[in-house]
């Protein structure tokens, strides 16, 4: 099968997964088209063919793929097109992000041959996972890269009866807002880089220490934009709720992979 492009797609709140998308599509050696959708839904439809590939990246919110990344993914329409889908979640699990994924990805004509659920340090509680992805997994993400590369060689074509089985349940499990969100203190100069570049557009610019708890989904993009430090999660719900997820969800997890079989 032979690729001319690829189209890579993600929703990368606190970078991590475009950190990882963009190491996927540098090992599969394909000239590359970027499309990031945080905060940032196309207003054109992308049409893809059968000699592009698409690499598509979005983090695990509660279990599930995120709304705002669903928005963005289904601006883009394939044609019996392959596609590689990456879920990337804080050491906890991914549930049924990644078959929840898929399925999106197929009812907009996409075809997965490779699918991969890799951990890296929590958006929430960023004393898990710390400086995840590492060494390690670096080391599985580019061999999964060359099992992808030698997928695509292999196959003559695709069809859409071609199935991809990954982990995950049917129907989907149900999510709950999260009730914690990050706010701003003294240190804030009101620069307003959290303003910009909040997807969500729930920081007032007026007073960017406050959050609109509506609005927020707890990406935690606002934190790690801010220059001066100041926004955090912060208040008694979220230390009883630091501690409860370190206590459970600090052992090591590693990255999983599925392929398509060899006959589709």
């Amino acid at each position: 099968m032979e690729i001319s492009k690829v189209h890579s797609l993600f929703f990368s709140a606190t970078f991590s997964t475009k950190k990882i998308i963009r190491e996927i599509v540098g090992k599969l050696g394909f000239d590359n088209v970027e499309h990031d959708i945080t905060g940032n839904i196309p207003e054109k439809v992308q049409q893809l063919g059968v000699k592009d590939l698409l690499v598509v990246g979005v983090p695990v919110f509660s279990g599930r793929v995120p709304d705002m990344a669903i928005e963005g993914i289904n601006r883009i329409h394939g044609n019996n097109t392959p596609a590689v889908i990456v879920c990337v979640y804080g050491n906890r699990d991914y549930d049924d992000a990644l078959i929840e994924l898929k399925n999106i990805v197929r009812k907009k004509g996409f075809v997965p041959i490779a699918a991969t659920a890799i951990i890296a340090q929590h958006s929430i509680f960023s004393q898990i996972a710390v400086n995840r992805p590492d060494t390690e997994d670096f080391l599985q993400i580019h061999e999964f890269c060359s099992k992808v590369k030698s997928i695509i060689t292999s196959l003559d074509s695709l069809d859409s009866t071609f199935n991809l089985q990954v982990q995950g349940n049917e129907p989907y499990r149900q999510t709950k807002k999260i009730p914690i969100h990050p706010t701003g203190n003294h240190l804030c100069n009101q620069c307003g880089a959290c303003v910009k570049l909040c997807p969500t557009h729930a920081i007032p610019v007026d007073y960017p220490r406050k959050t609109d708890k509506k609005k927020c989904i707890s990406c935690g993009r606002c934190i790690v934009v801010c220059p001066q430090k100041a926004r955090k999660f912060r208040g008694i719900l979220f230390t009883l709720a630091a501690w409860k997820f370190k206590k459970n969800y600090s052992i090591r997890k590693e990255p999983t992979f599925f392929y398509i079989p060899a006959n589709g």
